[in-house]
């Protein structure tokens, strides 16, 4: 059996100039249930659902901050550094997403 997990995340960005955009976002991990495929003492979080047991009612909270430039209407591209900001922690430490995105 896999936990079950609940995430609520809220993305906020505001536009600087003609091409460069701040952003930040708020994600919220709530462990429904344990699972039993593993007997680890860590959620996987986003990244991997590990089906740990022992996790029912574990909380994440992150934070990440960054930007996105947007050259053409059809290309971005972003980067974010999220970090946890609670004791809970999972698999989170820190992390820097990259992304690059062309629309066709």
């Amino acid at each position: 059996m896999r936990p079950y997990v609940k995430e609520i995340s809220n993305h906020f960005d505001r536009r600087i100039g003609k091409r460069l955009y701040a952003l930040t976002e708020l994600n919220w991990y709530n462990f429904n249930s344990s699972g039993n495929a593993f007997a680890l003492p860590i959620e996987g979080g986003d990244l991997i659902n590990l089906g740990s047991p022992g996790i029912t009612g574990n909380d994440i909270v992150t934070h990440a901050i960054g930007g996105k430039f947007k050259p053409r209407s059809n290309i971005e591209a972003g980067v974010a550094w999220e970090y946890p900001m609670t004791a809970r922690q999972g698999l989170m430490k820190d992390r820097l997403t990259v992304d690059f995105i062309v629309r066709y």
